[in-house]
């Protein structure tokens, strides 16, 4: 019987190069352990640096749960009254669903409109677009090097009438607060969203997640609602038209009775008995008018979503730290480079002793 070895194919490595390969790297590490401490301590140095060099105000975030309840809908005679004005039984929500609800939070109309809102401070009444000028560090920032608007304040409530100098500074400030909110589901296994607010000032992250949450509501509430109030202004328009019919047709009525207590001759009372008959009509009329608006005004509230806060924004906020990233990545990538440096080190001196 004859005894056979395997040989291994030289693109393979057997487990004594591997410890082989072990073994040098182990010894490369700990002959060039002061060029691995070096590098280290320099790039420590160097984020520690940029830490304070670049160094942000700290930011405050508030934090919000709630829950957006569902409204009743078309239900009772809500479909039947919509139904008398050619509109629909029900508004319709898919616009505000999923993602849609967390972008409609954010958009623009939302956060302007929250921006234009007066806030009570003290007893006094500010436009929350100038506490945010105030309190966001815009000036420091966006506006940095503006010497002209170190004391500007938006002036007009409507901002419609702003002109483009003022459209273009409110705009600065909604991208602003766009990227101070932010808006996402709490889990997947339950329906509540959280709602949060990041600014450089503690009171101004409270004030503006509270209004804005306000202002989503109101909102809100007038999209899901708007066919209902629609509905309800013509009802209210045909209650307002059938009551001076009736007014005048009852004027008519009297004084057609009050002349008839003169005549003798039948035939006469025909008339007063056509607006007796006309009056019974148009009462009749009125009257359900008036029913069908009043149940109307039922069905707007019980249409009218449900903004429930699950948990309000805990007191006192604390303050986000970037803890210290930028000396953590400087000691990260010191050390790699100091590896990197050993093992061309290692390299170029094999090649040196394998010419030699």
């Amino acid at each position: 019987m004859s005894n056979s070895t395997t040989e291994v194919p030289d693109d393979q490595l057997t487990p004594r190069d591997v410890i082989i390969k072990v073994i040098e790297i182990k010894d490369a590490l700990l002959k060039n352990w002061k060029i691995l401490v070096l590098f280290t301590l320099i790039g420590a140095a160097v984020g520690y640096v940029l830490d304070i060099v670049l160094r942000t105000a700290q930011e405050y975030e508030a934090t919000m749960v709630f829950n957006l309840g569902g409204s009743a809908g078309g239900s009772g005679g809500m479909g039947d009254l919509a139904g008398l004005v050619g509109l629909g039984s029900a508004p319709d929500a898919n616009i505000f669903t999923g993602e849609n609800f967390f972008y409609f939070v954010t958009s623009r109309p939302v956060i302007e409109r929250t921006l234009m809102k007066d806030v009570d401070i003290n007893g006094k009444k500010y436009l929350l677009a100038n506490i945010f000028v105030d309190s966001s560090g815009v000036k420091e920032k966006e506006w940095k090097g503006r010497e002209d608007l170190t004391n500007f304040h938006f002036k007009k409530m409507d901002s419609i009438k702003f002109d483009m100098t003022q459209r273009r500074l409110l705009n600065i400030i909604v991208e602003k607060a766009q990227g101070a909110t932010g808006i996402k589901e709490l889990n997947s296994k339950s329906s509540f969203i959280t709602l949060s607010a990041t600014t450089e000032n503690a009171n101004l992250s409270i004030m503006w997640l509270n209004n804005l949450l306000e202002t989503v509501e109101e909102v809100y509430t007038e999209n899901q609602t708007r066919k209902t109030r629609k509905t309800l202004k013509l009802l209210e328009k045909r209650a307002d038209s059938l009551a001076a019919i009736l007014s005048n047709t009852e004027t008519k009525l009297a004084r057609q009775l009050y002349n008839n207590t003169q005549i003798i001759v039948p035939e006469a009372k025909i008339p007063a008995n056509r607006l007796e008959r006309s009056t019974a009509f148009i009462q009749s009329l009125y009257t359900e008018a008036v029913a069908s608006a009043e149940r109307m005004r039922v069905s707007l509230v019980r249409e009218a979503p449900l903004f429930t806060v699950i948990e309000d924004v805990k007191l006192p906020l604390d303050a986000k730290s970037d803890d210290q990233k930028r000396l953590k990545i400087g000691i990260l990538s010191g050390f790699l480079l100091a590896l990197v440096f050993v093992y061309f080190k290692s390299v170029f001196n094999s090649i040196s002793q394998s010419k030699e």
